[in-house]
């Protein structure tokens, strides 16, 4: 049976401060952190340093992590909370008087560069709720409870962000 990259071996010696098994760590898994990271800031120097402050957090307390097989997942939540943090001060909740009610389904006739576009040039809550919700698969009161707003906050930001982008999409594909 072939075991994946990140078995609980790899985790354990992590866990023992083998810097050779923390190297191999960091290379596995650095394009998700960084990603999810700049996803949340749209902004490569802060990405950077969430990268970096993530696997210092990482590395001093993944001996408390009781399910190596979550290692991914609390990654993933480790890197939202240090970019939702580093962005706080830029973080603003759009108020909606109603959020659009609109389906669910996403038209996959773009490209995901256009996608990538239209994702960056969202406000930056409405983006954050976005990230976290559509492409990280956190349900909408996980995202609340990282980025400190209600359940029916990160709902309305949600629907927002989706009619935000139909629109650029449209927008971009016509230009």
């Amino acid at each position: 049976m072939k075991q994946t990259p990140l078995n609980s071996k790899l985790i354990s010696q992590v866990i023992l401060n083998d810097r050779q098994a923390q190297f191999q760590l960091f290379e596995l898994t650095k394009k998700m952190v960084y990603s999810l990271a700049y996803r949340v800031l749209n902004d490569e120097d802060e990405a950077h340093d969430v990268l970096q402050d993530t696997y210092v957090e990482v590395f001093q307390n993944i001996q408390k992590l009781s399910h190596p097989e979550a290692l991914v997942s609390w990654m993933k939540t480790i890197t939202a909370r240090k970019a939702i943090q580093r962005n706080k001060r830029r973080l603003n909740f759009e108020t909606l008087d109603q959020a659009e009610n609109s389906s669910d389904d996403f038209e996959s006739w773009f490209d995901a560069e256009i996608l990538e576009q239209a994702i960056l040039s969202l406000p930056d809550g409405a983006r954050a709720v976005f990230v976290l919700v559509a492409v990280e698969g956190y349900a909408h009161k996980e995202c609340g409870e990282i980025l400190g707003i209600s359940e029916s906050t990160s709902k309305s930001q949600y629907s927002y962000a989706k009619g935000l982008l139909r629109t650029r999409i449209t927008k971009l594909l016509q230009a």
